[in-house]
């Protein structure tokens, strides 16, 4: 009987817990991460302040298991990539990397850059989202510069320089108007061809 209770009591918990993240990812889109409390996100998703408190501390919390959620399908296709490609040379598959991470987040722009600015508060470059690239863009550079591949390049502080561009994409997409194919171009220009180790000449 003690399993059984533990099931329902359970499966109640996912029942809320599905019930906030639907609510906030509704309100979040519509009007935008910044203008939504969590009295909104309660009022919303029909459960007591109280309950949504005790599972999230903060609009944050709720945003960061928002952001892990929506990108988990990211996460496993760059995952299947990698793990399907070792002999592609690694630049190659940072660049591939960078065309996946691109196409996830215009697809989703703006809500979902705004969703990962805010779920980690003044840290927007911790979230899950940039948490997950950076160790992948780090190990494909790591292997880059034991390979020769490249010329002599400070791997940490390139690939958060790589982060930040990242990072601003919604910016450039909507606010300055870049289209897709410009912003892969610079990125393919600054940290793939410009990291590459040049020819010795014979």
């Amino acid at each position: 009987m003690a399993k059984t209770l533990g099931f329902i009591i359970n499966s109640t918990d996912e029942v809320f817990r599905r019930r906030i993240l639907e609510s906030a990812r509704t309100l979040f889109i519509e009007q935008g991460v910044e203008n939504v409390n969590m009295h909104q996100i309660a009022k919303m998703a029909e459960v007591g302040q109280a309950s949504l408190y005790r599972r999230y501390t903060e609009k944050g919390d709720i945003c960061m298991e928002i952001v892990r959620e929506e990108c988990q399908p990211l996460f496993e296709d760059v995952k299947a990539y990698l793990d399907q490609s070792t002999e592609v040379p690694p630049l190659n598959r940072l660049y591939q990397v960078i065309e996946k991470f691109v196409a996830f987040l215009e697809a989703k722009v703006p809500w979902l850059c705004a969703v990962s600015r805010a779920s980690s508060g003044f840290r927007p470059l911790q979230s899950p989202l940039y948490q997950s690239m950076r160790i992948t863009c780090q190990d494909l550079l790591n292997e880059a510069v034991e390979l020769e591949d490249v010329e002599d390049v400070d791997v940490l502080y390139t690939v958060e320089a790589l982060l930040a561009a990242l990072h601003n994409i919604d910016f450039h997409i909507q606010d300055q108007g870049f289209s897709t194919k410009q912003i892969l171009q610079g990125l393919r220009r600054i940290f793939i061809e410009g990291l590459k180790k040049n020819p010795v000449p014979k």
